[in-house]
């Protein structure tokens, strides 16, 4: 090869250095494309571990002066992703559902709930619901027991039938079913106790435009006044009038919904809101303090977040995130600030968020890798980090996040 070189005139010798050199340059643009932080495009994250490799998202070590400390506690009796959890009226945390280790139809899929003391720093089991349901909505009833609805069940198809878990006695009853079976869909308690549940995808992975209210007097669902556009991994944000804002939605690819709208529960319509700046699904949503909401992120590697104020009907652009955040986990602190942990893409990070500021700061890294997992704030301020999926596989693992 090297004697065929040197015959090679100088501008032959500089078309192949010019050929080599492309070469590279586009091989190192696959190579980052594969875990890069564009908008366009999405991480290269897997449904569960069985799925396929999960890219590591290559974050930065946290910078010196990080905030917070995580800490391992306690783990949990099942290692989970896309359950529930709920802070209960006596400062326990309630943790159930979820899917667990197994290839596509050949999954776990849990029936099982656990309880969390911070006291004790202890997970108990408490009982089992009667389905095993995974991609749940579960919402805190006014009485203080739990509602779960709808979700993925065996043979992987979207569930109608919901129960209610009773604090006092550890058991679970069944409620009347919902008209359309559903999963990927939020669920909240509104201020009169009843509670709304809307979008989500159907049994033949349709997304869903309904929305029904179920009334804890009479144990049943009935159908509520449809949404303008059919939504799925969505949010619901109550409102401080009573109000619930939806926002953004979408399937795993794009395109993802600009849109959001609010239901007034009193007069049983939706109304239509300013768009925000970009699609979005798989996002979070954390009403801050002064009323307003904060949404984060989402599919598509967003960096970006935004607040919607509904006073004004105006959403106003904030900082961006360091690296995007896509169905991470985001919450309010009790001090006013926000805390969003990892993501697809195998983010091991948190951040926070300063409402005074509209700007994000670096948390110290979390012990595990963690998207589709769950937090709830204590009654001491900290925050607990439950479960998801990791790098490692499906995570039992907990973490206490100090601010």
């Amino acid at each position: 090869m090297r004697t065929s070189l040197r015959i090679l005139n100088i501008r032959s010798y500089s078309v192949i250095k010019l050929i080599a050199l492309v070469w590279a340059v586009g091989l190192l643009i696959v190579i980052n494309g594969c875990g890069g932080n564009s908008e366009s495009g999405d991480s290269v994250g897997v449904s569960d571990p069985s799925d396929s490799v999960v890219i590591e998202s290559g974050e930065m070590p946290a910078p010196e002066g990080s905030q917070g400390e995580f800490v391992l506690v306690d783990e949990m009796k099942a290692a989970r992703q896309l359950h529930s959890a709920i802070k209960l009226s006596d400062g326990r945390v309630f943790v159930v559902g979820g899917r667990g280790p197994g290839a596509n139809l050949n999954n776990t899929i849990y029936e099982s709930a656990e309880l969390y003391n911070s006291d004790s720093d202890e997970w108990s089991l408490t009982g089992s619901m009667v389905d095993q349901r995974h991609d749940l909505c579960a919402s805190l009833l006014q009485d203080g027991k739990v509602l779960a609805a709808g979700g993925r069940g065996k043979l992987n198809m979207a569930m109608a039938t919901a129960e209610v878990w009773d604090p006092e006695t550890g058991e679970w009853s069944q409620t009347g079913n919902l008209n359309t079976g559903r999963d990927y869909m939020p669920c909240l308690t509104l201020n009169d106790g009843r509670v709304l549940i809307m979008g989500g995808e159907e049994r033949d992975y349709a997304m869903e435009v309904t929305a029904e209210i179920w009334d804890p007097s009479t144990g049943k669902w009935s159908e509520a006044a449809p949404m303008s556009v059919a939504r799925a991994r969505h949010t619901a944000t109550l409102l401080d009038d009573g109000r619930v804002l939806v926002t953004g939605g979408g399937k795993l690819d794009p395109p993802y919904e600009k849109t959001s709208e609010i239901y007034d529960p009193t007069t049983d319509t939706w109304a239509p809101t300013a768009e925000m700046s970009t699609g979005r699904a798989s996002h979070s949503a954390v009403k801050l303090s002064d009323g307003n909401v904060l949404i984060v992120g989402g599919r598509g590697k967003k960096l970006t977040t935004e607040i919607y104020n509904p006073i004004t009907d105006i959403w106003t652009k904030v900082g961006n995130t360091e690296i995007p955040r896509s169905e991470a986990s985001a919450i309010l602190m009790q001090d006013g600030r926000v805390l969003v942990t990892g993501g697809i893409g195998l983010r091991i990070s948190g951040e926070i968020f300063n409402h005074d500021t509209g700007n994000w700061t670096r948390t110290l890294d979390m012990h595990d890798t963690r998207y589709r997992h769950q937090m709830i704030v204590l009654d001491s301020g900290k925050i607990l980090v439950i479960g998801g999926n990791s790098k490692e596989g499906l995570l039992a693992e907990t973490e206490l996040f100090t601010p």
